[in-house]
């Protein structure tokens, strides 16, 4: 059963964590102490749907701990659209909007998420500037991100997709070389638009460029050889671009 602690009961590190998120951080104090008005931590374990498509959204959610995944389910397929890591938020254009959820959102490990009501954040959103400027900066870099990843699905094969997928993991990965799926292959499967099966054709053929697969345990012994296969771009995978 998932735990709520009111607002007024945050840790202080919870209080930073929020405080250096881009979103709040030019916010004045008054204005995001009125925002956090009425706003919840809930800690949810692994599987809870959060939003549902279609849904209107009532919260804007801040993901403080855990892992979260969007997706969308289509003719009772499900594909992957986002891998969220804290501290991050989410849906932020269908709050700012006030439309329908376009996606669904699940956890993938047990995480904490700061729930902030939908309208506080556009009444805040209406009277200060800096406030505005700042979501429109992350709602053109979300964009960003979208056409990206559209690039990719367009202008790559699905192993090549995996490849730069492991590639881009790795670099946040302590050894730069060793990464542990935090999820089924399924999931993965889905985020690089591909079916389960089609992926386990494309870890083999990765073998032969560098990869290693042990289970969930994915080794880069060879990176100019994945790399070489891989071919990352500039405007698909670097994330400052």
């Amino acid at each position: 059963m998932s735990h709520v602690t009111e607002i007024d009961q945050l840790r202080s590190d919870d209080f930073d964590q929020v405080k250096s998120l881009p979103l709040f951080a030019r916010m004045t104090e008054q204005s995001l102490d009125n925002l956090l008005q009425g706003a919840l931590l809930q800690q949810f374990p692994v599987g809870v749907h959060l939003i549902h498509e279609g849904d209107p959204p009532d919260f804007l959610h801040v993901l403080i701990d855990g892992l979260v995944e969007i997706f969308t389910e289509q003719d009772g397929v499900e594909w992957g659209i986002s891998l969220l890591a804290p501290v991050s938020t989410f849906i932020l254009a269908a709050v700012v909007g006030d439309q329908r959820y376009l996606n669904s959102a699940r956890t993938l490990k047990e995480s904490r998420i700061l729930l902030i009501p939908a309208q506080g954040v556009r009444t805040i959103l209406g009277r200060e500037i800096a406030f505005a400027q700042t979501v429109t900066s992350e709602l053109a870099s979300a964009y960003r991100g979208a056409v990206k990843k559209l690039k990719g699905y367009v202008a790559r094969s699905s192993v090549e997709r995996l490849a730069n997928w492991i590639l881009s993991e790795a670099q946040s990965a302590a050894s730069g070389k060793h990464l542990v799926l935090p999820f089924d292959r399924a999931t993965l499967a889905s985020h690089i638009g591909t079916t389960r099966e089609n992926l386990s054709r494309n870890l083999a053929h990765l073998t032969e460029h560098g990869v290693r697969i042990r289970g969930r345990e994915i080794i880069i012994d060879r990176r100019d050889l994945l790399e070489a296969f891989a071919r990352p771009q500039r405007f698909i995978d670097d994330p400052n671009s």
